[in-house]
Formats: C-alpha cells, sequence, structure tokens
C-alpha cells in the first residue's frame, strides 16, 4: 500500500494535464465556439426561400448623386455608415480573409424621397457616382415605412447602369453574370445581413 502512494507522488499530475490540454482541449476550442455560437448566428435556410424574395422584386430608375455630396452617407459620418462589413462565420482566426463581406453605397434617393443602401457581397469594382442606375428592389421593403431611413435605407441588391456600365470591367451588361450575381447576393443579404 505504502508502495503505490509514493508511486503516485511520482506520477507528474501538472505534466500530463498540461499535454492534455495542449493536445486535446486546446485545438478543439474553435470546434467547439463554432457549434454553440456561430452554428446559428446567421440564417442557414436563406437558401430555401430567396425565390419568394426575389418575386416581390422589381426595377426603379434613378440618378446617382455626385461624388463629394452630402446625400451619401458616407460622406457625413464615415464611422456609422462604413463603406463595408465583414461576417464573422467562424471562431478560427486562420480562416479570417475566407469570411464573407459586403460593400455599401448607402445614399439618399431624391427621386423617391427614401435613404438606399446598394449592398454587393462580391467586389463590383467599378463607380456609381452621377449615373443614372435602374435598382432592383423589394417591393414590401419600399412600401414598409420602417425602411428608408437614415437608419435603416431600403436594400438594393441589384444595380446595373442605364446608358453605360457600372463596373470598370462591363460585366454589369452581361445578363448571365448578373443573374447570377444578383441571386447570390439575394441569398446572402438574407443570410447575413436580414434582421
Amino acid at each position: 500500500m505504502m508502495a503505490k502512494v509514493k508511486f503516485i507522488s511520482f506520477v507528474p499530475w501538472v505534466t500530463i494535464g498540461s499535454v492534455i490540454g495542449s493536445l486535446f482541449i486546446v485545438p478543439m476550442m474553435p470546434k467547439i465556439v463554432d457549434a454553440l455560437y456561430y452554428k446559428n448566428k446567421y440564417n442557414n435556410e436563406a437558401v430555401n426561400f430567396y425565390k419568394t424574395y426575389m418575386d416581390k422584386c422589381y426595377t426603379i430608375k434613378v440618378t446617382m448623386p455626385p461624388e463629394e455630396s452630402q446625400l451619401y452617407l458616407n460622406n457625413i459620418d464615415d464611422a456609422k455608415y462604413p463603406l463595408s462589413e465583414v461576417f464573422d462565420t467562424t471562431y478560427n482566426s486562420s480562416n479570417f480573409f475566407y469570411n464573407p463581406s459586403a460593400d455599401y453605397t448607402s445614399f439618399y434617393c431624391k427621386e423617391y424621397k427614401k435613404y438606399m443602401n446598394i449592398i454587393a457581397f462580391k467586389d463590383v469594382n467599378g463607380s456609381y457616382v452621377e449615373k443614372e442606375l435602374y435598382l432592383t428592389v423589394n417591393r414590401d421593403d419600399m412600401n414598409n415605412p420602417a425602411y428608408g431611413t437614415k437608419d435603416n435605407p431600403v436594400p438594393v441588391l441589384k444595380a446595373v447602369g442605364v446608358s453605360e456600365p457600372i463596373w470598370f470591367s462591363g460585366k454589369d451588361t452581361d445578363s448571365v453574370f448578373m443573374d447570377n450575381f444578383y441571386r447570390n447576393n439575394v441569398i446572402n443579404y438574407l443570410k447575413y445581413k436580414m434582421p
């Protein structure tokens, strides 16, 4: 009996605990946090009902303000109205650059007397400034008095130039590309952004 007690006192319990922690528990932390927090953080069912949202959309024609105009919300307050946002989808910091992001162009639309926000989940690499655009908006959003304010602008998930391309590459003149872009934009908006 005494020999067992002496043997147990020589076992390096702290070392064994450190090995177990560093080999098993620490590597599992991102998976545990993802399962508990990120699993239901966003609307993972968006892909099932994006068509319903798109069926209620229609196109309007607007003229965008000049670049330095106070009609762009970012020109009024850069901190409150950022030009982009990143959506954290995992605790794992090595996946940071794979997180989805959205670019925003929030502005006051004189034609409809509402604030609107052009949202793109893919880099448009172009310019809306002082151009005539066709904007695709949702009928429910346009008719809802909760939308169209500075704090809750009407989301615009597709914008194309009326007489000239918005994208420097001219991709917005390709209808097949724009249909895919719009579909993916709607799904990502419903998943990450829609309240």
